[in-house]
């Protein structure tokens, strides 16, 4: 008995130190807002045109991708384009921090070795540099919406508690796969080729209408759901009940397990890093 009340006891302190540590990486906001942007800006340090590189690389794929496919399926680009490009935008933004997380700690182990600074800092920085790559990719969106005269209406303010969830769990999910990549270093490996074979089972490039009788894929595949809550505001839509559901449901499981790998191997990830 007194050993198990011991345990709940560590474990609780642990949970406590973990909170403690988001907090003070939160309240140093102002060195993770400049790091991020310095990570991209640095990136294109000599370019003309700098970061906008990501805008023009992105629209290069979604127009090919688009006029190609728009014939393949027989659809109208002006109806297959709009859609497609949230799609590939959305995506960008969930692959990179999915991918980007297993990174985070081999990357910033040496500072961390040397300055003494809340984990959770890092995991800030690196979910503001990805939410920075979503934003410049995002002016494509605000292009074609232009070219093809949309208005989506007030239903586009869903887009903001949308991606607001989409970021959220990232955050999650990096407090997940951080510290578990920069123990395993395989696991990188095998969540890229994983991921490589979700994006054909997302409907990105193609659409949920063209499998009813597969209903259950869909509801299956978490990334669909967080596309559908950004994509259909932005199309004029408000997205299901089910999206919203599922999203949500998700967000907060995240939230419940990466708080606590995250209270019970944060001390560790220096070691690993």
């Amino acid at each position: 008995m007194i050993e198990k009340s011991t345990m709940a006891t560590r474990a609780k302190s642990n949970t406590m130190r973990a909170l403690d540590d988001i907090r003070g990486g939160f309240d140093q906001r102002e060195l993770w807002l400049y790091l991020g942007w310095r990570e991209i800006k640095s990136q294109y340090s000599r370019s003309i045109i700098g970061p906008l590189w990501l805008t023009l690389s992105m629209g290069m794929m979604v127009l090919g991708l688009g006029v190609l496919y728009s014939q393949i399926l027989k659809i109208d680009v002006a109806n297959y384009l709009p859609r497609l490009a949230i799609g590939l935008i959305v995506w960008g933004l969930i692959n990179g921090i999915i991918i980007g997380a297993c990174r985070i700690f081999a990357v910033a182990g040496g500072a961390m070795r040397q300055i003494k600074m809340p984990v959770s800092m890092f995991i800030f920085q690196f979910i503001w540099s990805q939410l920075l790559v979503f934003v410049h990719n995002f002016l494509i969106y605000i292009i074609i919406a232009i070219v093809f005269l949309m208005n989506p209406g007030w239903n586009v303010l869903l887009f903001f508690p949308a991606l607001f969830l989409v970021v959220l769990s990232g955050f999650f999910i990096s407090m997940i796969l951080g510290p578990l990549c920069a123990r395993f270093r395989d696991v990188p490996m095998i969540i890229g080729s994983v991921m490589q074979i979700v994006f054909f089972m997302t409907p990105i490039i193609w659409s949920a209408d063209q499998m009813p009788s597969r209903a259950w894929v869909l509801t299956a595949n978490p990334f669909y759901h967080f596309i559908e809550i950004i994509r259909d505001p932005l199309l004029g839509k408000t997205g299901t009940v089910l999206n919203w559901t599922a999203s949500v449901g998700i967000t907060i499981a995240l939230g419940v397990i990466a708080t606590v790998f995250f209270a019970r191997y944060r001390a560790r990830v220096v070691y690993w890093s």
